[in-house]
């Protein structure tokens, strides 16, 4: 990958010549799918190879070849667009490729999607204990916090997969909703604009744009509750409020669907 050079002969390039070689080997077009299980880059094979770039065992873990690897998973974490499945996110910001070695990629990456399974496989209903230090009751909102520490993120996605209706009128699709209101609540807060959160199809490629959910409710949607016309979208943006009231701790004197009304 860096031709008849040695790493020390290829680190005496110029800077921009590198980049454009560390580009060719770790920077794909689309997603770069990281999944469970995928130790070969099945999903990734384009720049499959290039993942020796970003290990110091192939590089020299001497001066130069730490610099040469740093700037290789810069690349690598800076230019691509991911893709991960919530219960997968605490791996992938270890950097498990960093030879053992544990590296935050957090404020590395600037493009990441993450899907989030209607039906979480990892749901800690379904188990008896609390796992030693958690204090956390769903995984899914423990595993999407760490989105909050992408300091230099330019786009974060959330997918929510799964069957049901498109705009989320189902009873699954509302019960994660629910689980998760609080934790997209910060994140919009955090991101902005940046940050989007839709619910797809699994089969037919199309999605539904639940982002708007998230909007403060109007007064005039409170008015058309009052009279039976609000909108689905109006709501969704009545029912989230009180869901995010009730995951922060707020207490609430008296009925809040009577305050609404």
């Amino acid at each position: 990958m860096l031709g008849t050079r040695t790493p020390a002969q290829f680190s005496k390039l110029p800077a921009e010549r590198r980049k454009a070689v560390f580009r060719s080997h770790l920077v794909q077009g689309g997603y770069v799918q990281i999944e469970e299980g995928d130790d070969d880059d099945f999903f990734n094979e384009d720049i499959a190879d290039g993942a020796l770039l970003r290990q110091e065992y192939v590089m020299g873990s001497d001066d130069i070849g730490k610099q040469l690897v740093k700037e290789a998973r810069e690349i690598y974490y800076a230019e691509n667009t991911f893709t991960v499945r919530s219960h997968w996110l605490c791996e992938f910001v270890r950097d498990t490729l960093a030879d053992g070695k544990p590296m935050a990629i957090e404020p590395l990456v600037r493009r990441i999607m993450v899907r989030v399974d209607v039906e979480h496989i990892h749901d800690m209903d379904n188990f008896e204990y609390m796992p030693e230090g958690e204090t956390e009751k769903s995984w899914v909102v423990r595993d999407l916090r760490q989105l909050l520490a992408f300091t230099n993120a330019e786009w974060i996605g959330i997918e929510i997969w799964g069957g049901g209706a498109l705009d989320g009128s189902d009873l699954g699709t509302q019960q994660k909703m629910k689980e998760m209101s609080g934790i997209v609540k910060q994140l919009i807060d955090r991101f902005g604009d940046a940050f989007t959160i839709k619910k797809i199809a699994r089969e037919k490629a199309l999605f539904h744009n639940l982002r708007p959910y998230w909007k403060p409710v109007s007064a005039a949607a409170k008015q058309r509750l009052k009279v039976g016309k609000a909108s689905f979208e109006e709501l969704m943006q009545i029912q989230i409020e009180e869901w995010t009231r009730q995951s922060s701790g707020i207490v609430q004197v008296g009925d809040y669907w009577e305050s609404v009304l």
